[in-house]
């Protein structure tokens, strides 16, 4: 395909249905290639690391998270799934550090970053509450609120488990996984 007849708006519409359709390689040349032309294009950054976080590249989705987290504060999706990330490396310190911006939101987010937070700190109750509460909000990233459904029941059964091992448990590539969160954010 000749790339040079795209503009960097239908690169990007075309790489987010490309990972629709799970086609994943289509979708990392086409991420690429933006941010090739435009290497600060954060949403594109965030996509690719997404992308990477998928396929378990974690060292090059961690890099990618970091780079959007520093450069767009307005994009919390992303803090939240490299919170996500390092929780499912047992870098629950780590992952609360970066959870902890989002924490007052009273949105779902907000709610699903105490859920999480509480989890990497084995307050399981907490964290089902917060889960709870998550849920019964306006969800705005659809994708976001199956996994947090998933999550909800994997640490619903959980009775001498470790609440951080769910976590990261949850956190095994699935196909709404950060693929559908960068639809709506």
């Amino acid at each position: 395909m000749d790339f040079d007849k795209l503009d960097i708006d239908e690169l990007l519409r075309l790489s987010i249905d490309a990972v629709s359709r799970d086609r994943t390689p289509d979708a990392m040349v086409l991420l690429k290639t933006v941010i090739e032309r435009d290497p600060a294009h954060v949403y594109a950054i965030y996509l690719l690391a997404a992308q990477y976080a998928q396929l378990g590249m974690v060292d090059r989705a961690e890099h990618g998270f970091k780079k959007v987290v520093v450069g767009a504060s307005s994009l919390p999706i992303a803090r939240f799934q490299y919170g996500q990330l390092l929780m499912g490396q047992g870098r629950n310190e780590e992952a609360a550090d970066m959870l902890a911006p989002i924490l007052e939101q009273v949105d779902d987010l907000g709610a699903y970053a105490r859920a999480l937070s509480a989890a990497g700190q084995d307050r399981i109750q907490d964290s089902l509450r917060e889960l709870d509460r998550g849920l019964e909000l306006p969800q705005s990233i659809p994708a976001l609120t199956i996994d947090m459904r998933r999550l909800r029941e994997q640490l619903g059964g959980v009775t001498s488990q470790v609440a951080s091992d769910v976590v990261a448990i949850n956190e095994t590539p699935a196909a709404m996984f950060l693929t559908g969160y960068g639809r709506t954010n």
